[in-house]
């Protein structure tokens, strides 16, 4: 079943967001972001041609979604890799002045620039650091995956093999807004999207001996949800962090800086789990 990626002149009709979902050529929409009662493999929900979720009259077709738990069909750590070796500075220059970032934080992002599919390219990987899949980013904003890649985290640092007991974990939503978060110093990853990533990250967690989980929201229903969610599946004690702007890496762009997180956590009322 073949299917087209939202964009901003074509939102979700769901969320009316304008990336991670998509719609099928039925008339079935994926929705990353709202729950409804017929939960997809790739981590989202399913929602009729009428904005409903009533079953579909007979066996759904096969929807290609990057399920959670398959093991990927292509060698993402390899291919990764390469692009990596290929990606010239003044190409990691370019991308981070367009994003308002910094050349080190896409670094340590593990930016990379895939030839064949014209789009940066960011490592997604399971909760133990291996790289399971590869999330593409178009120039345009369009995010996609490279076809035989299986939904993971991404990791705002290079996996160093140390574990310090005391951290605070910081989860984004997507790598961008993890390369943000590096940026300013915070140990961080990265979800897929609004709601999923929780059993990855939990394993990401506890491996780094996090004591606390700090999760990074949209302020929206669906993201602010999403965020509750994945908190919940961390068993450990969480807080949810709105920024005062679209998303983190325009907090960062903004002047935004750690101190400023820092200072509204200090008020912030921590959920137990």
């Amino acid at each position: 079943m073949s299917y087209t990626r939202v964009s901003k002149l074509a939102p979700c009709p769901i969320c009316k967001k304008p990336d991670w979902c998509r719609v099928f050529t039925d008339g079935w929409v994926e929705c990353m972001r709202v729950q409804s009662d017929r939960p997809a493999k790739s981590g989202g929900w399913m929602w009729g041609p009428r904005g409903d979720s009533t079953p579909h009259p007979g066996p759904l077709p096969d929807r290609g979604g990057e399920g959670v738990g398959r093991p990927p069909t292509i060698n993402a750590t390899k291919l990764h890799r390469d692009w990596l070796a290929a990606t010239t500075p003044t190409q990691l220059a370019e991308f981070a002045s367009a994003l308002g970032l910094s050349v080190a934080a896409l670094v340590a992002a593990n930016a990379a620039w895939a030839e064949p599919h014209s789009a940066w390219a960011f490592p997604m990987c399971d909760g133990h650091g291996n790289v399971v899949g590869i999330r593409l980013r178009r120039a345009d904003g369009i995010k996609f995956a490279v076809r035989g890649s299986r939904q993971g985290i991404f990791l705002g640092k290079a996996e160093s093999g140390k574990a310090e007991s005391g951290k605070v974990l910081f989860v984004c939503e997507g790598p961008t807004d993890t390369a943000a978060a590096v940026e300013l110093g915070l140990f961080a990853v990265g979800r897929p999207n609004c709601c999923c990533g929780g059993a990855d990250i939990k394993i990401y967690a506890r491996r780094h001996r996090c004591h606390r989980v700090v999760i990074i929201s949209d302020n929206d229903k669906p993201g602010l949800d999403g965020a509750r969610k994945v908190g919940g599946e961390l068993k450990l004690p969480f807080a949810v962090y709105v920024p005062p702007a679209k998303d983190l890496r325009e907090f960062v762009r903004r002047g935004g800086t750690r101190a400023m997180i820092e200072n509204t956590l200090n008020n912030t009322v921590w959920s137990k789990t």
